[in-house]
């Protein structure tokens, strides 16, 4: 497969760059993000966009010193302009997912850097394995049709674009590529390391599936996430439309609400899409979210009395008001 080529047709499809864009790259300094850095590096005349290399640091290995040091020096060879961070994360005090709480230490990075630098763009270097290994793994977490999207071409996250240019190429044509142009990379010794749900899911049970059930899974996931994506934008259209007639700003600014004389009536499923629109467009995000969450909000709507409140995740406070459910911040 000619890599940059299928790049170039991803970015085309999915309309994730445009001419006079600024890109923040991430750049780990492993196989992925340096291969995405040297492909938007082949293509940038030709797309006409700028680019900014980031590193963060989140000191969760010894040699995470080394890897900021081979990017700094990556982009001082292809005279790219060069931003990193560094925020050592507390392993054994940590609350949740030592995954979940790195990557939110990363994205916060790369949403401050490309503010400060002006990109309005950041490209990150997950690749079709990726995409397959992350719908296994919201499969067996539990997930709908939203996460059954996975990890999507284009995604806005705080407000702040996110694109995925090589989601339609496999982590083995990437390092097929690396090996055949010479390029140098850094291995990351913490991907076979058993603390990590995504290691386990890419080391022993993929290998699994794809041996005794279907050699083919990797593309039957990939292609799954593709077609829920499809479906989930009918239904965020739908949404969308609903949410512009139905949900208010409450006093101040300080809350947001939804009229549920006009939500019962709604079929489930968006009933259910229009709760997660309001507690995104509150929150900035759905990440902490279950359907369990959704579940009680639904019972809060159709079985408790006016004054009940469910409390989410992340100081949230669903309140039933007389005709509204009302999404505001928990008081301390």
């Amino acid at each position: 497969m000619n890599i940059i080529l299928q790049t170039k047709k991803t970015i085309e499809r999915s309309s994730l760059l445009k001419t006079g864009d600024k890109v923040l790259i991430g750049v780990s300094g492993g196989p992925d993000s340096v291969c995405l850095l040297h492909i938007l590096m082949a293509l940038r005349h030709e797309l006409g966009i700028s680019l900014h290399i980031a590193h963060f640091d989140h000191g969760l290995r010894k040699t995470s010193s080394v890897d900021r040091r081979f990017v700094e020096s990556l982009a001082k060879q292809l005279n790219i302009p060069y931003s990193s961070a560094s925020k050592r994360i507390a392993t054994k005090k940590t609350k949740g997912s030592l995954e979940e709480i790195a990557r939110e230490a990363r994205f916060d990075f790369l949403i401050k850097t490309a503010k400060k630098n002006k990109a309005n763009v950041i490209a990150l270097g997950h690749n079709r394995d990726d995409l397959a290994e992350t719908v296994l793994m919201r499969i067996l977490r539990g997930t709908g049709l939203s996460g059954l999207r996975a990890i999507m071409p284009l995604r806005r996250i705080k407000n702040t674009t996110f694109i995925r240019p090589l989601i339609d190429v496999t982590r083995k044509d990437i390092e097929q590529y690396l090996k055949k142009g010479g390029i140098r990379y850094r291995t990351d010794p913490t991907n076979k390391s058993e603390k990590f749900f995504r290691n386990k899911i890419r080391r022993d049970l993929l290998p699994v599936l794809e041996k005794k059930y279907n050699r083919n899974i990797r593309s039957v996931l990939a292609n799954l996430a593709q077609a829920a994506a499809d479906d989930y934008d009918l239904l965020d259209d739908l949404t969308g439309h609903l949410f512009s007639k139905m949900a208010s700003t409450g006093h101040q600014r300080r809350s947001l609400e939804l009229r549920t004389s006009q939500l019962t009536k709604l079929h489930l499923s968006l009933q259910r899409n229009l709760i997660r629109k309001c507690i995104e467009q509150y929150k900035g995000s759905t990440r902490t979210l279950t359907f369990s969450h959704i579940l009680e909000i639904e019972d809060l709507l159709c079985n408790r009395p006016i004054g009940s409140v469910v409390n989410l995740p992340d100081n949230l406070t669903v309140l039933k008001g007389k005709g509204n459910l009302a999404f505001r911040t928990r008081r301390s």
